[in-house]
């Protein structure tokens, strides 16, 4: 039964029946905390936006903004216990191109919890640019660190795999003919060092397809 059905039945209980009412009385009274607990009221979130769904062969080459603004309507009960965690924000670039391209932000962007509406979204719009990428293999070259008294103690440095496959922008391959591992330490300076050590890049856009470590193998000298 709705609100305003409830208080035309207790107005015809109470014209019936003086004796009740009292009794029609602490119903009405009942009924409106009961409306009065379902309002709906306004609250703002600032939650992070993803973007999602990046098409394969393109990277974003902007920076559309990591968070928006989110005003959400629904009963108070619900919304004053509502953490940011319970909210998320994304856009979907699956159907989207390469260049500039605006997206709208609306209520389907936002995902809230059930009986929670979308009343606003700022901004409304994000822009992105999607650049494409192509894959190349690119040689390792090991980082030996421990000081130059170490570094003079090498004789020969084995790479295991000696490249691996890089997707980046093609103006960036141009300042990228060889990727580095992070600095692998000997513990010892002769005989064989061997270990496991992560390639890095340091483009912007580049990312190494599959594993990124490698057997680094030192041999020093005699």
């Amino acid at each position: 039964m709705s609100a305003p059905d409830l208080f035309r039945f207790l107005r015809r209980l109470a014209s019936q029946n003086l004796g009740l009412k009292a009794i029609a009385l602490a119903l009405a009274v009942a009924a409106w905390w009961f409306v009065a607990g379902e309002s709906k009221v306004l609250v703002g979130f600032t939650v992070p936006l993803e973007m999602r769904n990046v098409p394969k062969g393109l990277t974003m080459t902007n920076n559309p903004g990591g968070q928006v603004e989110v005003r959400l309507s629904g009963p108070a009960p619900l919304l004053s216990g509502m953490r940011p965690s319970e909210i998320s924000a994304g856009v979907d670039l699956t159907a989207a191109h390469t260049g500039r391209q605006s997206f709208i932000l609306d209520d389907r962007a936002v995902k809230v919890p059930p009986g929670i509406k979308v009343q606003r979204i700022s901004p409304s719009t994000v822009e992105v640019i999607l650049d494409r990428t192509e894959r190349r293999m690119v040689p390792v070259s090991a980082r030996i660190g421990g000081g130059t008294a170490v570094r003079k103690r090498v004789a020969n440095v084995e790479i295991d795999p000696p490249s691996v496959e890089v997707e980046a922008l093609t103006e960036e391959f141009t300042r990228m003919p060889v990727v580095y591992t992070e600095e692998v330490v000997p513990d010892r300076t002769d005989g064989e060092y061997s270990a496991i050590a992560r390639v890095e890049t340091r483009e912007a856009h580049a990312t190494i397809v599959g594993n990124p470590s490698v057997r680094v193998t030192i041999q020093f000298r005699k």
